[in-house]
């Protein structure tokens, strides 16, 4: 008879691998453009390093780590994919950073695994590891709070990501579950913190979505900052052409902080008098 554990860990490889797919839409249109300046790729490096821990977490038991190390390797393998088109269509200056990131990342993983062997022994080697994995999955799990403070001064949910948080709480209550059919508290911490963000962010949208979004201004700048989830999802927001002029524009009263250097106290005195002219009748 197959053991409970097994099968729950089967359908979490198959919902982590459908969470691991979701840029693909994204990776289609960077290539039939042939242009991916306007994406970021800092969440594909970080989730590439996250992948390469836990299958050495799970190859330090290969009893209990076999699907671990199966959903894991399928992630390498996606992020790894991601990271050449993100190479191949970016340009020179963000090839460099990315190659850099990766060299980064082999190194910080070469060290861990090499410290893992000679610093410690037995069973103590998975525990380092696995304090290693639990603190990446929960900052993985906490990234799309960034914006959460935000929407909740905005009343805006226009650039929450709705499917990505629901697809992180079903991960994470499938693979709590597996965690507590094979009693591993490393994989348990993180999804149990990971579920209790997702409710606190569901509860967040179903508080603002039918809300009068409310527009934020800071006098003391002279730039339009738009709040998104664009690192998460792997979009530049800051990119040139990352947002059209007249799409970002036409979010203003929504949601993005107004910061317009027309309204800079520094303006010129003649820029002043001209506008004062024409309050009284236009200039001549």
């Amino acid at each position: 008879m197959v053991a409970a554990d097994f099968v729950v860990g089967i359908v979490g490889n198959i919902v982590s691998i459908l969470s691991f797919t979701s840029p693909i839409s994204q990776f289609r249109d960077i290539v039939k453009r042939k242009c991916a300046d306007n994406y970021n790729g800092t969440p594909y490096i970080a989730t590439f390093l996250s992948c390469s821990l836990w299958i050495l977490y799970g190859l330090l038991d290969p009893d209990e780590g076999l699907l671990i190390v199966t959903v894991n390797a399928a992630g390498v393998a996606m992020q790894s994919l991601y990271l050449i088109l993100l190479f191949i269509y970016s340009s020179k200056e963000k090839r460099v950073k990315y190659f850099g990131f990766v060299v980064l990342d082999v190194v910080c993983f070469g060290v861990v695994v090499a410290f893992t062997l000679v610093a410690f022994e037995g069973g103590s080697r998975r525990t380092f590891t696995g304090i290693l994995c639990a603190t990446f999955t929960t900052m993985m799990y906490a990234a799309p709070l960034a914006a959460l403070r935000t929407t909740i001064k905005t009343k805006s949910v226009e650039y929450m990501p709705i499917l990505l948080v629901f697809s992180l709480f079903v991960n994470g209550c499938v693979w709590l579950t597996f965690a507590l059919l094979v009693t591993d508290v490393f994989v348990l911490v993180p999804n149990a913190i990971g579920i209790l963000l997702g409710v606190l962010q569901f509860c967040v949208y179903l508080m603002c979505k039918n809300s009068t979004p409310i527009a934020m201004v800071n006098e003391k700048e002279t730039e339009i900052q738009d709040f998104s989830f664009g690192d998460i999802a792997g979009i530049d927001v800051k990119a040139n052409n990352a947002i059209p002029q007249k799409r970002a524009l036409s979010r203003l009263d929504a949601f993005p902080i107004i910061r317009s250097p027309s309204l800079s106290p520094n303006r010129s005195n003649s820029t002043q008098h001209h506008e004062a002219d024409v309050e009284h009748g236009g200039a001549n």
